[in-house]
């Protein structure tokens, strides 16, 4: 399994998300069994919770095997700016009093990514000195950055950066890494976020992965995560309107 095939199934799983987001309406107030639409939101929405996992499973490999990080942050970055008005556009924030509402969860991966090169620096400066300021730090650096993502509105609120530093801490560690992601998603459970469990299904074909990137479509998925959010933004408010 390349990291290339990972990014294919990640950007079916989050497609199926968008689609059902978009145009299956999610009834609050009633249960899952006593509507039709509740159970295909659910599949849906519990299919799509794939795709955050494998992309913060791969933004880690990329961060430690990317031979210009500094490049490939501007990337992720410049991604974040770019996808945020078809984001805030399919999502229905398009006045200003809403705009701010919530942002893509690629800024996730801009915060991860500072985060993760922060750590190494705390690591590298403390490694012949005692540990307890080192791992202090580093707790003091993840709190910080995953508040920072929760009071920036940043989809995924303060779950996202936890996921991120597992696969950035469980790197190649196997089972260790399953459990790990395991027990975050229980620890979802009881912070309202209910469908984070079936996201686990990511963890099957990533445990296939087998280092190697692929070949070609390096810019295809980026231009697939801003311009599928365009399209369903554009034909969600035909819909409305029509």
């Amino acid at each position: 399994m390349t990291s290339n095939k990972l990014k294919l199934i990640a950007c079916f799983s989050m497609l199926i998300d968008h689609l059902t987001y978009c145009f299956i309406p999610h009834y609050i107030w009633e249960s899952l069994y006593e509507s039709s639409e509740n159970v295909w939101w659910y599949l849906g929405r519990g299919i799509g919770r794939s795709a955050f996992v494998i992309f913060s499973f791969l933004l880690v490999e990329g961060f430690f095997n990317t031979k210009n990080l500094k490049k490939y942050f501007l990337r992720i970055l410049i991604l974040a700016i770019v996808a945020e008005a078809a984001f805030d556009f399919m999502c229905g924030y398009i006045t200003a009093n809403t705009m701010f509402e919530a942002q893509n969860s690629v800024f996730q991966f801009v915060l991860a990514l500072l985060l993760m090169y922060i750590l190494l620096y705390i690591d590298k400066l403390f490694a012949e000195k005692k540990p307890a300021w080192r791992y202090l730090l580093s707790a003091v650096a993840c709190a910080l950055f995953s508040l920072a993502a929760y009071f920036l509105n940043i989809d995924y609120g303060f779950i996202g950066i936890p996921l991120i530093l597992l696969f950035f801490y469980f790197r190649k560690q196997g089972w260790r890494l399953v459990a790990a992601v395991v027990i975050w998603s229980v620890v979802c459970l009881f912070v309202e976020y209910q469908l984070e469990w079936a996201g686990l299904l990511a963890l099957i074909p990533i445990m296939e992965y087998n280092g190697e990137k692929g070949k070609g479509w390096k810019w295809a998925f980026y231009i697939f995560y801003p311009l599928h959010m365009l399209i369903l933004g554009i034909i969600r408010y035909i819909q409305f309107f029509c």
